[in-house]
């Protein structure tokens, strides 16, 4: 196999009758492929260094999918308390759908499976025109994008039960007085009924802001080298599975207590004497 002018094979024969030197081989090689000066004492990636990348990596899909999440979820559970039946519909839908789906089978859906229900594109991997071209190549290149998308969707589900929950919670005389007071639907929402609501559901947004952070771990399925891929990784090349597992515990530990009290502090801003969980 060669590469431009590049006999691949010469330096693997056994004889290697070229007397080919591997220094040169390997920079050769370096430099046809775009990469840096070939070293043979380059220091590899230690495993604290992997860790950290991949708590890294966790932290921002986990944050990108909350806000997803939030904004989608908020969305749908109002209107599941609208008066207009053909809107609460397809928010029950999207509801009963979305929760009642295993996340891991929703994730090999948007994976594998919804590609084949769009038009033929250009696949880059393969380069011929396939079902789903261009979405293929999102999830070769970077499938974090197709891991977020499924993890804020499958979140969204939950969170829109807890908005419509906080909005029936609002008393009727507020929401009667928003009316008498002039103020328009989607005013009462905005000045009246979500305010209240999101004081009242506060907590158990805080629950489903710590589960984004865990579930995020089955994002490895589509090939994300988040926390636990590189913890699974150690596990499998070092057979050492109560140490590692001991010492990655703390680390999920501490992100989720993290997400605990930042959240209480956004409960304690925003409370309201008598209102709410943080009113008193």
């Amino acid at each position: 196999m060669s590469v431009g002018s590049l006999n691949w094979t010469a330096y693997c024969l056994p004889s290697n009758e070229y007397a080919m030197d591997k220094a040169a081989w390997a920079e050769s090689i370096c430099k046809v492929i775009g990469g840096e000066s070939y070293s043979p004492v380059a220091d590899a990636p230690t495993w604290l260094q992997l860790l950290g990348s991949g708590v890294w990596t966790m932290i921002w899909t986990a944050l990108i999918a909350f806000i997803i999440a939030f904004t989608l979820g908020s969305l749908i559970g109002i209107l599941r308390t609208l008066p207009n039946k053909g809107l609460a519909f397809i928010g029950t839908c999207y509801v009963e759908l979305f929760r009642n789906i295993p996340l891991i089978v929703q994730l090999f859906f948007w994976a594998f499976v919804f590609p084949e229900l769009l038009p033929l594109s250009l696949s880059t991997g393969s380069g011929e025109m396939v079902n789903g071209g261009w979405w293929q190549n999102i999830l070769n290149d970077k499938p974090a994008v197709i891991g977020v998308f499924a993890l804020g969707l499958y979140t969204a589900a939950r969170v829109a039960e807890q908005v419509r929950a906080g909005i029936n919670t609002v008393s009727r005389g507020q929401k009667n007085a928003a009316y008498a007071m002039g103020f328009s639907q989607s005013q009462s929402y905005r000045y009246v009924i979500l305010p209240v609501a999101y004081r009242i559901v506060w907590p158990t947004l805080t629950s489903e802001a710590m589960n984004v952070f865990k579930n995020s771990a089955i994002l490895y399925a589509l090939s994300i080298l988040n926390f636990f891929a590189y913890t699974k990784t150690m596990r499998e090349e070092t057979s050492q599975d109560i140490v590692i597992l001991i010492l990655s515990t703390p680390v999920y530990l501490v992100i989720t207590y993290c997400i605990k009290y930042f959240m209480a502090w956004i409960e304690k801003r925003m409370s309201v004497p008598g209102l709410g969980s943080g009113g008193k």
